[in-house]
């Protein structure tokens, strides 16, 4: 009865701010998650709320995850939040010591960007183009959903991600409709003029990078980061392959290029340096 109730509050709280758009998909799936799993009422006391919370969570992350959603389903429901933003701010300093500490212990695993570059040259296909976008280009997975075409006129679809042959050039144009954060940098575009991934790409042919049977593209996000990790350099990820590629540029004083990544992955440069820097860990 109790989780019910919840899911109730919070989905009319999602459908009263759909039309806003504050909140991504992710985040919604996660609120509803959550709603459905939580054995006491959002709407309990606050203090009774801070000590389930806290019996229940001794992640920093986790707790303030589940503080985000409390505060808003209870103020759209003129509920107090006062004791819960409260706790919410005094958490800020204990998580920036755990991720400090996470990418210190990180920093100590993670192999060099020059081994990146010797693996990145024994591969080929969607293997080669995939960790080519990472480490040179710092894309996330979504953004590596792409769809090869022979002219920008094969563009017919606005939430579509392409890669345009231009053969006369001999480089691949890239246009990014559909990642994290295209509501705040809109589309992103840019021309890779390097022989090699221009060869790759053009021996895929037209189609999906990444494609069904049916040749339609991997839609289920699930199974399409499944697909990406496996394909990546010793199955790291692009999200420690970034960390690796940025600690590379601020050793070499290659700030140009980290200006270039923080704009192709459309990230800002304040948080590459905060959650990408591997540096960020030391004191």
């Amino acid at each position: 009865m109790v989780k019910s109730k919840n899911s109730d509050l919070v989905a009319k709280y999602l459908d009263h701010i759909k039309n806003e758009k504050k909140l991504s998909q992710g985040t919604i799936t996660t609120y509803t998650n959550i709603a459905k799993s939580l054995d006491f009422s959002i709407m309990l006391s606050q203090r009774v709320l801070i000590k389930k919370l806290k019996d229940l969570y001794s992640n920093p992350n986790t707790l303030q995850l589940y503080l985000n959603m409390l505060i808003l389903i209870r103020r759209h429901n003129d509920e107090p939040t006062d004791l819960l933003v409260k706790l919410r701010n005094g958490l800020r300093d204990e998580i920036s010591k755990v991720r400090r500490e996470n990418l210190t212990e990180l920093d100590d695993k993670l192999p060099s960007h020059e081994y990146l570059l010797e693996q990145l040259g024994d591969t080929n296909g969607v293997r080669y183009i995939i960790n080519y976008l990472i480490i040179n280009h710092a894309l996330r997975n979504k953004d590596l959903n792409l769809k090869i075409v022979a002219s920008e006129k094969e563009m017919d679809d606005p939430d579509q991600n392409y890669m345009i042959m231009k053969k006369k050039k001999k480089a691949i144009k890239i246009v990014i409709n559909d990642y994290k954060t295209e509501k705040t940098h809109g589309t992103k575009s840019f021309e890779v003029t390097d022989l090699d991934f221009y060869k790759n790409v053009v021996a895929q042919g037209p189609g999906h990078l990444f494609q069904l049977k049916s040749g339609r593209k991997v839609k289920n996000p699930s199974t399409f980061n499944d697909r990406v990790l496996h394909l990546t350099i010793d199955r790291l990820g692009q999200n420690k392959m970034v960390k690796v590629v940025i600690k590379d540029l601020l050793n070499t004083k290659a700030f140009d290029k980290l200006e270039q990544l923080s704009k192709d992955r459309g990230t800002s440069m304040a948080v590459l340096l905060k959650s990408y820097n591997l540096y960020a860990g030391e004191k």
